[in-house]
């Protein structure tokens, strides 16, 4: 028997090891571009089924498998032995560079495919991109909802509005988890959005939260001494409404007559919330409800502030009015004339558009004084037509600036 020349089984292994090498080309392309396909078929659809990219791919895909195959089939009819004689090893070296140039060959093909559709694929990737991002994003705010809640629940208060935003976080993370490119980027995005509203909303509760409750009861007094002094002002209020009824006919002031019961509602209102609230902090109930109801009160002390002074206001102003009507008139001329000046000065498309519109607003004020004439004038009336008359000019000059 004849002794195999040690160059053969050389040559044969290193046949053996390119065979292999162009294996792990068409094996790692296959893969890739399989991808990049998939992800096409997935994140754009419409773009992929009008593209020759899938259908290429489908053809040089099956070749592959039958390639793949025949490679394993060579293995597996040719295994490398250093005891095998020169007639195996001439068998096996011929399958080796028989099979590993085609495979080699189809490899360039599939890579040439990447580089044929190169923009095609840059998008399918910025489109996966996108996805991957959005998905981190929302991960990222679902922490933010966790670690939030955490803290709160370290602090030993229970705080009903958590449940809530914790139930919204759990559907939109599910949504942004499940997300499949088929549902489109909408629906993960107004995911990913919601979240991150949801990070804040919980983040500001976990911040303000024990602050509200500790500072509630300094909160609860300072709000009944506010209490107290809008009620105080209720006698003046219904002086001051009387004195209006004296002094200026029915138009001037009969606006502000339901303001009176309003105001004394609202301070009842008032009173009742914080009733509720030293009830319900004596019972030892959670701090929901009674911080719920100090906001309550502070609304409806507010509401009744903002009507408790109308009458005594309306005094101070009618009465300015009734001693010089005229400087109501100038003063809303003034800012007309220097509005028609900027407009005759400035040239502009469309200035006469303007310049009409204040010629109008002019007339409207000339007819001012209108409403003094009679026995008893609407002083109220002749005010509120040259607040809108103000108002209206102000628009007219942001009108022409913005020409």
């Amino acid at each position: 028997m004849s002794r195999t020349p040690e160059s053969q089984r050389e040559a044969t292994r290193a046949a053996l090891d390119q065979l292999m090498l162009d294996f792990q080309h068409l094996d790692s392309s296959q893969r890739t571009l399989r991808g990049m396909v998939e992800s096409f078929q997935a994140y754009l659809p419409e773009r992929a089924a009008s593209s020759g990219l899938v259908p290429r791919f489908r053809v040089l895909d099956q070749e592959a498998d039958k390639l793949i195959a025949e490679y394993l089939s060579t293995l597996d009819a040719h295994p490398f032995d250093e005891t095998l004689d020169h007639r195996a090893l001439g068998a096996a070296h011929r399958a080796y560079a028989d099979v590993g140039p085609r495979i080699a060959e189809h490899a360039d093909a599939m890579d040439q495919v990447v580089n044929d559709y190169d923009a095609e694929l840059t998008r399918i990737g910025q489109q996966v991109q996108r996805g991957r991002q959005l998905k981190e994003q929302a991960t990222a705010q679902t922490r933010r909802v966790a670690e939030a809640a955490a803290a709160l629940k370290k602090s030993g208060l229970d705080v009903p509005e958590l449940n809530g935003i914790l139930g919204r976080t759990r559907a939109a993370a599910t949504t942004a988890t499940e997300w499949q490119p088929a549902a489109g980027f909408p629906a993960l995005e107004q995911a990913a959005k919601e979240l991150e509203s949801l990070a804040v909303e919980a983040e500001r509760l976990a911040a303000d939260y024990p602050q509200r409750v500790a500072k509630a009861r300094t909160r609860r007094s300072s709000l009944r001494t506010a209490v107290d002094a809008v009620e105080s002002r209720l006698e003046r209020m219904h002086s001051d409404l009387a004195t209006l009824r004296r002094e200026f006919s029915m138009g001037n002031w009969r606006d502000l007559e339901a303001d009176e019961r309003s105001v004394q509602e609202q301070v009842a209102l008032a009173r009742t919330k914080l009733r509720d609230f030293d009830r319900l902090v004596e019972a030892g109930a959670d701090w929901g409800l009674p911080l719920r109801l100090l906001d309550e009160a502070r609304a409806a002390l507010d509401a009744a502030k903002d009507g408790v002074d109308g009458p005594g206001d309306r005094i101070d102003a009618l009465r300015a009015v009734k001693a010089d009507p005229e400087e109501v008139i100038r003063k809303v001329r003034f800012r007309l004339r220097d509005a028609q000046l900027l407009v005759t000065t400035t040239h502009k498309p469309g200035r006469e558009n303007v310049a009409r519109e204040l010629d109008a607003l002019a007339r409207r004020l000339d007819g001012l004084r209108t409403s003094l004439q009679g026995a008893h004038p609407d002083y109220w009336a002749m005010l509120s037509e040259a607040d809108r008359i103000t108002e209206a000019v102000k628009v007219q000059v942001e009108r022409y600036r913005g020409l």
